[in-house]
């Protein structure tokens, strides 16, 4: 097959048939008046916009936010992500994190030489009373906590701030899957508001900014100051940020603060309910994951088909997808999203909704399917900076890893440096999986 020899062909040949996007990032590629990008944009694309250049404005913006400062970044959430692990490391050893916790997380925590202390939990996204019982059983100084999850699932994040406050337990939220919570009511409230000291936002995900946009936010109540933030976050930051990605970051608050913005939002809220309220008709043939409280967001499950299976149908259909596994299909919409879009998701779910009744129902795998307790042999950083071979996965069961696994998306690992290979990972990988283990 001849392969594109330019980017815009690659792009342009992805899902050419598709007519619903329902995935990030929440632009979905819709552009106001070209499909390329203009002549004019370049003359932006100058490497002025420094860091010292842009302080006044992030002080402004961070205004907006109620936050002691927010930082603006042009190197995603991964390097919240990272800046928030680093400035741990400088005063913290033990650190709590979930099954669902981003493979940044992990590499976070292998570059601060942190010793990870997975929560206990029945799924990947742990519950309330499964965080505060780690941490009350636990010796550990900090957690880090994703969420909401990549599904758009939440817990009570008031009542596990409260808990660290008390205890002196620093608390980092990886909320890149909650970037517009801030822009919603306060029935979805970010962590910024709840009592966390770092909070990590992915602006491209869920509001509309370009890919590689995001923010890290120091709420008013840090025990974290703007100077020790600074400190460790030229570590993982480019010396010539792009200009192109600060407009968009600065465009995007704007719009998401904005009454056009809020409007925009609420009608995608209101829209996406009325999808729910459709497939509540529907019973087990077709229905969504009530679990998920992120109004953007819909989990399709059937007890006929997998979410491969689902997702493929769909895509037949003319609508692409997040992500899907054995468990369901993740929709993603966003405010960029028109009436016509929705139009068409109702009748295509009506559409659909014969063809699965046809089908006998099946076995479905339990939530906690991917859900395992790692044992910690030695730590992330030994582990990964150690001399390594590589072996078959059948060979490499009862050695440690000195690697990286991930399931993308969302992008949690399943495999990490310092961990016991086990028969779990033997069952739940692909038997020709190569993995490096320490010597």
């Amino acid at each position: 097959m001849n392969q594109p020899s330019s980017a815009y062909k690659l792009i342009a040949s992805h899902n050419r048939d598709i007519q619903v996007r329902l995935y990030t990032p929440a632009h979905q590629g819709i552009g106001q008046h070209s499909n390329r990008l203009s002549q004019e944009i370049y003359q932006y694309d100058l490497p002025f916009l420094t860091r010292p250049r842009t302080e006044s404005l992030e002080q402004h913006f961070s205004q907006l936010y109620g936050t002691k400062h927010t930082f603006w970044l042009t190197g995603g959430g991964t390097q919240g992500v990272l800046t928030a692990c680093a400035l741990l490391g400088t005063q913290y050893k033990r650190v709590a994190i979930a099954l669902n916790s981003h493979i940044s997380a992990i590499h976070g925590i292998i570059l601060a030489g942190l010793e990870p202390y997975f929560i206990p939990s029945v799924s990947l996204m742990p519950t309330t009373e499964e965080v505060i019982s780690a941490l009350e059983t636990s010796d550990v100084s900090a957690l880090l906590l994703t969420h909401p999850s990549y599904e758009g699932i939440t817990i009570d994040i008031d009542k596990i701030a409260d808990y660290c406050r008390e205890r002196e337990i620093a608390l980092v939220v990886d909320e890149a899957h909650g970037s517009h919570f801030p822009f919603l009511d306060e029935q979805w409230q970010s962590a910024i508001n709840s009592g966390a000291d770092l909070v990590t936002h992915s602006l491209h995900k869920y509001t509309g900014s370009l890919v590689q946009t995001a923010l890290l936010h120091l709420p008013s109540c840090s025990r974290f100051t703007i100077e020790q933030v600074m400190g460790v976050m030229p570590l993982f930051e480019t010396t010539t940020r792009s200009n192109l990605l600060i407009l968009s970051i600065e465009d995007t608050i704007k719009k998401g603060y904005s009454e056009e913005g809020q409007a925009l939002f609420w009608q995608a809220i209101q829209e996406c309910d009325r999808l729910r309220r459709q497939l509540d008709s529907y019973g087990k043939v077709l229905t969504y994951d009530r679990q998920v409280s992120d109004p953007m967001k819909l989990y399709l499950k059937s007890d006929r088909v997998t979410g491969e299976e689902l997702a493929q149908l769909l895509y037949n259909c003319g609508i692409d997808g997040e992500f899907d596994d054995e468990h369901g299909l993740l929709l993603i919409f966003s405010f960029n999203h028109s009436h016509h879009d929705f139009q068409f998701m109702r009748k295509t779910l009506a559409k659909v909704v014969p063809i699965l009744r046809e089908k006998a129902p099946i076995e479905t795998l339990p939530d906690s399917y991917f859900c395992r307790s790692p044992k910690m042999k030695i730590l992330p950083k030994e582990a990964f900076f150690s001399r390594k071979e590589k072996l078959p996965l059948g060979q490499a069961v009862g050695k440690i890893s000195g690697c990286c696994i991930k399931k993308v998306p969302p992008g949690s690992p399943i495999l990490i440096p310092g961990e016991e290979i086990s028969q779990w990972h033997q069952q739940r990988l692909s038997p020709e999986t190569v993995v490096e283990v320490v010597e």
